[in-house]
């Protein structure tokens, strides 16, 4: 591999942005296992279009294998090949029972392990020469130290694996990858060690400790072949502890901010907590390169120009936040914040003047053009970009090599077409997101976009960068972050890290920002870009920076897989709610408290004898106990409750954690569980809710002495601060296991008597809405304001039907939910508590409700919301008493559709 010595670089070099317009080829039909790069030819008029169906296939693709049968090896294959990292022998088959060779090893142990395939100049071994598609895979793990040749120049390529050289390769993957290796509880006794090779010893007593490999009947066949079965199996518990090993990586980095005089330099330095190797290599990004920006092994040099900025590391899936100030010559740093165009946007008649028409964001007719606002009219014609190119790309030898390659964009899980023709109102350039010109391209909800980028050949990195802008004022917001991925055959991706802002959600000046990940020493030819759409999303000039040679020298690259978890919820993007539990959390002791093992049998349907047989609730709603005071001290003590270590949210995310694990979904197809939120209300008898600003006295809700208009404003500011320390804490945390679905509206009723209830209910919903999330409801019934509910913003209510109570209601309460429900476009809510364990009263009144909503039809045609009072149902879960274990057996069936009882209860005994 050709490698120049790591050294300074001139912050020209570091800054310079240079457009190269290439010639691409057509998308290649890249196999599973590595082939020569197809012939050049002219691409055809349709070929965006073509390279997103393409990958639209890719992704969707099942892969089936006629001959696995019941093969041990079957869900190990499907998966593998579902992943691309492991492909048949034609005709639909697998051939499972076939040797692997040596060089097909090298090729499913890198993409495992996640190492990045990189050039060599010349051939040490003569049966792989620079030309062979497994030149890359083979040298990578030859020059890590992982294969080894037969001899000094052959490689045995073509040769069976034996066992015992496959567990000294998994041995040295693990030092390599730093996979922690765990200690024999028994030492390993195989019955024919003594024809194991003294080179093999050590690792094969490894490996089987680690579970990746095992013997059988006592032996462990050393000198025996490994068949593609085999391989398969053991490939896909190597790529699990990856999968783990990113998923919680502990690190830490030498700097909490960085502090820098304008053109100076500093190395930030990253490292293991446990003081081990890292498993992965670490990745950094800035958000302002007009400040400055930062090169592969974290060294970050200070541009001439003071200002503030984010530099992000990532290190598997977790990523750290550095705050970055440029000072010059001793003047404070500056924030570059540029003014709101005075182009006033269009709003919605028909709702409040800060909520945007999402159908235009700028006046009818006209486009959004650079930073100014101003129309296309006025649009100033870019430079001629191969003239801007020349000068910089001879100094420092980085081409931009993005324009003129095929993309493909798609939403995060299904596209919606009517967003989708809003969104045509703002297509961007010609060429599409790689043109560089000033020309924006806007994206209209759907949750977010991946950019595909296909480059004309594969080529060493340096970095991907794509800008922005922030115009709250025309429904425009910046994404929260933004992702990439790497990969060398556009199958097989490798996650790359992410690049964060610290512009706040509330900023109305126009704001632009250039995201950009510096790439290690990664030859690759497609880069995938993912960034999240809240309401609309604004970007430009999307930059492929290429070198002509790798100046990497800090050892091989090892990247994780995109996280399954991402995937999916990628996939389910949008998925409707459909069984909602309600937890109550803060204060009272235990009760408020909810565990892991509080949360598994909830969020997964256990049987008696301990099996995970199925999804429970999909969803749950957080929420205070109603004696929570008005006042920030409290709120925020609720928050902090919320977000603790091992309960509320962890414990939910460790719950469903393990519920995939239970499930085998853990790194295939995990679920996620959808989270709601809860926004505490603001009571309008609180005089004294607290400071939001040092400055300014306390806040009062109440419009005696103070006016209806500063109550509600008070009110108004409250929740906004509540609501932004939300998300900031939600987004921090960054569970894996859990999807953001919606926030909660905590009052059960209109409270006409509180200072502009219902413009506060509609300015929280568009305040929910700006951050693509749902606005949740559960009034009771005959509340003030059910039947408005949708004029209120809310996107979903649930009606409690009142008929779970000690006061005699009857039966016929629930045919007048079911008119209320139909009437006003409802779901409703199942409502119980500890009573009906040991009250034949209202045990009969849960049921009954269950036969009534059932005789209904209440239980296939709506969604649901559940009330247990705290944590009810898991007396139900743990009791052995058959009647009492029937509650939750008999709540699982009505939530899915197959609750049988139609006779209602009568008289006064628990059967």
């Amino acid at each position: 591999m050709s490698k120049s010595r790591f050294g300074s670089r001139m912050l020209a070099a570091l800054l310079a942005a240079t457009t190269l317009l290439v010639q691409s080829t057509p998308l290649t039909h890249a196999a599973t296992e590595p082939e020569k790069p197809a012939v050049e030819s002219e691409k055809p008029a349709d070929q965006t279009k073509k390279l997103e169906d393409q990958f639209k296939k890719q992704e969707e693709a099942q892969t089936e294998f006629t001959d696995l049968g019941n093969s041990y090896a079957s869900k190990a294959v499907t998966r593998l090949a579902a992943l691309h990292m492991i492909s048949g022998q034609g005709e639909n088959r697998f051939n499972p029972q076939n040797t692997i060779s040596r060089q097909d090893i090298a090729v499913l142990l890198t993409k495992v392990i996640g190492l990045q395939p990189t050039e060599i100049d010349d051939a040490a071994f003569e049966d792989v020469p620079l030309e062979s598609p497994y030149a890359p895979y083979v040298y990578g793990l030859s020059e890590l130290g992982v294969m080894n040749g037969r001899s000094e120049h052959t490689m045995g390529a073509l040769d069976p694996l034996t066992r015992q050289e496959l567990a000294v390769m998994l041995s040295r993957l693990m030092k390599e990858g730093a996979v922690t290796k765990v200690a024999g509880q028994t030492p390993v006794a195989y019955s024919d060690e003594e024809e194991f090779a003294d080179y093999a010893k050590t690792a094969v007593e490894e490996v089987t400790n680690q579970r990746w490999m095992q013997g059988a009947g006592g032996k462990f066949n050393p000198t025996g072949t490994v068949t593609r079965a085999e391989a398969a199996v053991i490939a896909e518990r190597a790529l699990d502890a990856r999968y783990q090993q990113a998923e919680q990586v502990k690190y830490k980095v030498d700097v909490e901010r960085l502090s820098l005089a304008a053109g100076t330099s500093q190395r930030l330095k990253v490292s293991s907590i446990g003081g081990d190797d890292l498993p992965f290599t670490p990745i950094f990004a800035f958000d302002r390169p007009e400040l400055g920006a930062v090169s592969a092994d974290g060294t970050f040099v200070a541009g001439p120009t003071a200002g503030k900025g984010n530099l992000t590391v990532t290190v598997g899936y977790k990523t750290t936040t550095i705050p970055v100030e440029i000072k010059d010559a001793g003047k404070p740093a500056v924030e570059k914040v540029e003014d709101t165009p005075k182009t006033t946007p269009v709003t919605s008649s028909n709702e409040s003047a800060t909520k945007v028409d999402e159908s235009k964001t700028v006046v009818e007719g006209e486009k959004p053009d650079a930073d100014t606002g101003t129309t296309e009219t006025d649009a100033t014609k870019p430079a001629d970009p191969e003239e801007e190119a020349k000068e910089p790309a001879e100094k420092d030898e980085l081409v931009n090599i993005a324009p003129g390659s095929y993309t493909s964009v798609t939403t995060f899980g299904a596209p919606d077409s009517y967003f989708q023709e809003l969104e045509k109102q703002y297509p961007g350039p010609v060429g599409g997101l790689v043109t560089p010109t000033e020309d924006w391209t806007g994206y209209h909800r759907q949750f977010g976009r991946k950019v595909t980028v296909e480059l004309d050949e594969a080529k060493p990195l340096e970095r991907v960068a794509l800008t922005f802008k922030q115009q709250k004022t025309s429904g425009i917001t910046m994404p929260e972050y933004m992702e990439v991925e790497v990969s060398r055959d556009g199958k097989v991706w490798s996650y790359a890290g992410r690049a964060v802002h610290d512009v706040s959600a509330k900023e109305d000046k126009l704001v632009t920002r250039t995201l950009s990940v510096t790439l290690p020493d990664v030859n690759t030819r497609y880069v995938r870009v993912s960034f999240p759409v809240k309401v609309f999303t604004f970007a430009r000039q999307l930059e492929v920076w290429a070198k002509t040679d790798s100046e990497w020298n800090n050892g091989a690259v090892l990247l994780p897989p995109p996280n399954p978890a991402k995937l999916e919820d990628a996939k389910q993007a949008g998925r409707r709610v459909e069984n909602m539990l309600l937890a109550y959390t803060g204060e009272h002791g235990e009760l408020g408290t909810w565990t892991k093992e509080d949360f598994l049998p909830m969020v997964g349907y256990r049987t008696v004898d301990g099996y995970m047989r199925d999804q429970m609730f999909d969803t749950i709603l957080f929420l205070p106990y109603q004696t929570i005071p008005a006042t920030k001290e409290s709120w925020t003590t609720y928050m902090n409750d919320l977000f603790g270590s091992n309960k509320q949210l962890d414990a939910l995310n460790q719950a469903m954690r393990e519920y995939n694990r239970l499930r085998g979904t853990l790194y295939s197809t995990p679920t996620q569980e959808n989270v709601v939120l809860a926004l505490p209300y603001p009571n309008a008898s609180q005089t004294n809710f607290g400071q939001l600003d040092e400055k300014k006295p306390s806040l009062s809700f109440n419009p005696a002495g103070i006016g209806e208009e500063q109550a509600y404003q008070n009110r108004k500011a409250a929740l906004e601060w509540y609501f932004q320390e939300l998300m900031k804490r939600w987004n921090k945390e960054g569970y894996a296991y859990l999807k953001l679905e919606g926030i909660y509206w905590f009052h059960e009723l209109v409270e006409d008597g509180a200072p502009k209830e219902r413009q506060l209910i509609r300015d929280m919903g568009s305040m929910v809405h700006d951050e693509a999330l749902r606005y949740y409801w559960i009034p009771y019934f005959g509340a003030p304001g059910v039947s408005e509910w949708k004029s209120l913003y809310f996107d979903k209510a649930f009606l409690q039907p009142s008929y779970y109570s000690d006061k005699p209601v009857g039966i016929d309460r629930i045919q007048g939910v079911l008119d209320v429900v139909n009437k006003y476009d409802m779901d409703i809510e199942i409502e119980g508590d500890w009573k009906m364990y040991n009250d034949p009263k209202f045990y009969q009144t849960y049921y009954n409700q269950l036969v009534a909503t059932h005789k209904l039809g209440m239980d296939k045609n709506n969604v649901h919301a559940y009330y247990f009072g705290s944590k009810t149902l898991l007396e139900s879960v743990k009791s052995t008493d058959p009647v009492k274990r029937a509650i939750y057996e008999d709540t699982y069936k009505w939530m899915r559709g197959r609750f049988d009882r139609t006779e209602f209860f009568e008289g006064s005994e628990m059967p």
